[in-house]
């Protein structure tokens, strides 16, 4: 199987689970097990700090239980793919939810975590075509331009001179490329759902870029960069935000 350089994190309150998984996956060279954990908070707090590619994750665990973790996830913005792990086939319904790779019932074998690595790369390829589809779309079409609700009437506004879009209480304001300013009366997330487009990206909580402006990452820092209208904008730009331009091939050489 043709994959990239994986990290996984396996969170299961049985040791034995663990060491039978890790020994599985010593099969696939490409996947590399950087971390266990046998509580689910402590397992959760991991995943904060590596943020890797891939947790395996058993559901029914005390205190916290795998559902929870993988909510936590999601919320928190982490991009790791969840893979829940389980005796307890009628738990899939419920993981349905939190939207997993994939669900293995135990006892699984090798040949069912190739299933779960092939859906991986098929996912992670989907994502990136996608984005090239909708650049493509961009460079060959002129797109009318979007009328959105401003503070002293209505703007009109084209996509692609939207640079930065940043939240502001309840409505967004937006950096166009020729260095002027407009607050928009949406919310930044209504703003987005209206835009549609995957060349916006979430640098943190309260800011998206165009990456078509992005020039460089600085990863040390945790910043990135915008060239436009003869200047650059600095950005800061979260640590698991960095991973996942690198994971989509966007990372600036």
């Amino acid at each position: 199987m043709d994959l990239e350089n994986l990290t996984a994190i396996i969170i299961d309150d049985e040791p034995e689970a663990i060491n039978l998984l890790t020994l599985y996956l010593r099969h696939f060279p490409l996947v590399t097990v950087v971390g266990t954990e046998t509580n689910a908070k402590k397992g959760l707090t991991m995943v904060g700090e590596i943020l890797p590619e891939l947790v395996f994750l058993d559901i029914d665990m005390p205190q916290m239980n795998g559902l929870q973790v993988a909510s936590s996830i999601h919320s928190e913005n982490f991009h790791s793919e969840i893979v829940f792990t389980t005796a307890h086939q009628h738990y899939a319904y419920e993981a349905i939810g939190v939207e997993p790779l994939d669900f293995l019932t135990k006892p699984y074998c090798i040949e069912d975590l190739e299933i779960v690595l092939q859906k991986y790369k098929t996912k992670t390829g989907k994502k990136k075509l996608e984005l090239k589809m909708d650049k493509f779309v961009h460079a060959q079409s002129n797109q009318p331009k979007l009328k959105l609700p401003a503070n002293h009437g209505i703007v009109l506004v084209d996509i692609k001179d939207i640079v930065i879009i940043r939240s502001k209480a309840n409505k967004s304001v937006i950096h166009l490329q020729d260095g002027t300013m407009e607050t928009i009366n949406k919310s930044i997330s209504k703003l987005i759902e209206i835009l549609n487009s995957s060349f916006f990206f979430k640098c943190h909580r309260t800011t998206y870029i165009n990456l078509n402006f992005l020039t460089r990452v600085d990863k040390k820092n945790n910043k990135c960069f915008l060239a436009f209208n003869q200047t650059t904008q600095e950005e800061a730009i979260t640590k698991d935000q960095i991973i996942h331009l690198e994971k989509l091939e966007l990372y600036p050489v």
